[in-house]
């Protein structure tokens, strides 16, 4: 937590506090031992890991946006950071360039004939 204004907290999260990485073969046990800790389907797909102390304690599944978690390991904010990184990859496939992305976040999506005008 910080403070911004006197007696006002903020929530801030640790977005590089824990590992976030794609999921790997070697990844599909604890997968699916995380799946039912969590009493949930086993992911599939392109999936994002998250590791705290080394132990995956959360996934995202980056196709149906579903989360796992291990309710003792993870800590409440994890599933959130997954969500996030998940959405910037997305954001990276669809528009690679750091300043078109910029741009379509604060003026909106260009037509096809403004990004040829604009090349």
């Amino acid at each position: 937590m910080t403070t911004t204004t006197p007696g006002v907290l903020t929530t801030v999260l640790p977005a590089n506090a824990h590992l976030v990485r794609p999921a790997t073969a070697l990844d599909a046990e604890p997968l699916r031992q995380l799946a039912a800790l969590s009493g949930a389907r086993p992911l599939a797909g392109r999936v994002l890991v998250a590791e705290v102390r080394g132990v995956i304690a959360a996934a995202i599944s980056r196709d149906g946006r579903r989360t796992i978690a291990d309710p003792a390991l993870a800590p409440p904010y994890l599933t959130t950071i997954l969500r996030m990184r998940a959405d910037a990859l997305a954001a990276f496939a669809r528009q690679p360039s750091l300043a078109e992305r910029m741009r379509e976040a604060v003026s909106g999506p260009r037509s096809h004939e403004e990004l040829a005008l604009a090349a």
